[in-house]
């Protein structure tokens, strides 16, 4: 696979149309905020009622990426994640997910993110990210 251009096949498990157990997220922006919006089932839990960290993590990967790749073209690739969870995140519970492009060099953009729940108010999750061209 080295060398190989990325190609999009619609299986992507975040954000791909073809995917049937994927989450389906799209997004939009506005401004210079790449957002989304997702409300876990209890498919997506880790304790009883609680979203299953590791699907934050995912979620704020996705939303970081989408942000470079909408805005610098689709050959980047998630280098290093850092993420930190705020607040626990409930079953049912809308969640915005939102992601910002911070510095873009010749071979990396970095970018910033966080899920929010309750209408935008309680902060559940922070991540950045390091993107590279493969």
């Amino acid at each position: 696979m080295s060398g190989q251009r990325l190609q999009d096949d619609g299986l992507c498990f975040g954000c791909g149309a073809n995917n049937r157990i994927g989450l389906h997220l799209t997004f939009e922006w506005d401004g210079d905020i790449c957002v989304a919006l997702w409300t876990p089932t209890r498919e997506h839990q880790g304790w009883a009622d609680r979203v299953h960290g590791g699907l934050l993590a995912l979620v704020l990967d996705e939303a970081l990426s989408r942000a470079a790749l909408e805005r610098h073209g689709l050959h980047w690739v998630t280098a290093e994640l850092t993420t930190r969870l705020k607040s626990p995140a409930e079953i049912g519970e809308r969640l915005s997910i939102q992601a910002q492009i911070v510095s873009v060099r010749p071979r990396l953009i970095l970018c910033t993110g966080e899920v929010r729940a309750e209408a935008g108010k309680r902060l559940v999750a922070v991540a950045t990210a390091k993107l590279m061209r493969p």
